[in-house]
């Protein structure tokens, strides 16, 4: 049998086959972006709709191991975020126990949602998550959280990698510079993936 290629946002959002992604809705990500409060009460909507209409929820947990046992790319990228010349001046981050790693305020996994916990950039990496989506007949994931530029569009890209369409909820995504929204954002456009509004997709949900 031939895939079917969802043609318009109906096809893409049809409920016995997306999933929402919850990604990094955490204290030390998501709390720290731009408009965090607009984006959390996005997401909040979509959450909502979400489980009104039965549709699976799967959230990222990001805890990284200890420093030594960091892999050499991320260890670069901490540096820059960390602003340190050197791995030997790397602080600890995102460890289990630390509160950057909780959910924010107003933003909680469900008992009867799925959790999953990375340590990488893409929820495909060492999770399995791709066993999950097949088994539930997943076809398209609606993507939310923060960062957009990081993240979000590395998933997006991921999904299409492994034969997933994606949808990007705009207003529910959030980056930490408004240049970095706004240039993913415009390539994410640009590509496969429809980007609209939480309502929006809310709207699809409920009729």
């Amino acid at each position: 049998m031939r895939e079917t290629i969802p043609l318009s946002l109906s096809d893409f959002l049809a409920r016995d086959q997306v999933a929402l992604i919850m990604w990094d809705f955490q204290k030390g990500l998501a709390g720290k972006a731009l408009h965090a409060d607009r984006v959390i009460a996005a997401a909040q909507n979509l959450l909502a709709s979400a489980d009104a209409a039965g549709i699976p929820v799967i959230w990222s947990r990001h805890v990284l191991p200890p420093l030594d046992l960091l892999s050499g790319p991320f260890k670069l990228f901490l540096m820059k975020k960390q602003k340190v010349d050197h791995p030997s001046k790397l602080a600890p981050a995102m460890q289990e126990g630390m509160e950057e790693t909780e959910f924010v305020e107003g933003l909680r996994p469900a008992a009867h949602h799925m959790v999953l916990e990375k340590s990488q950039p893409s929820l495909f990496v060492d999770t399995p998550l791709d066993v999950r989506l097949k088994t539930l007949g997943v076809k398209t994931l609606v993507l939310a959280g923060v960062a957009t530029d990081i993240g979000i569009e590395f998933n997006a890209r991921h999904a299409a990698a492994k034969g997933y369409f994606s949808v990007i909820a705009e207003d529910a995504t959030g980056s930490y510079t408004e240049a970095a929204q706004a240039r993913s954002i415009d390539f994410l456009r640009s590509w496969t993936t429809p980007v609209v509004s939480s309502a929006e997709i809310c709207s699809h949900w409920t009729k």
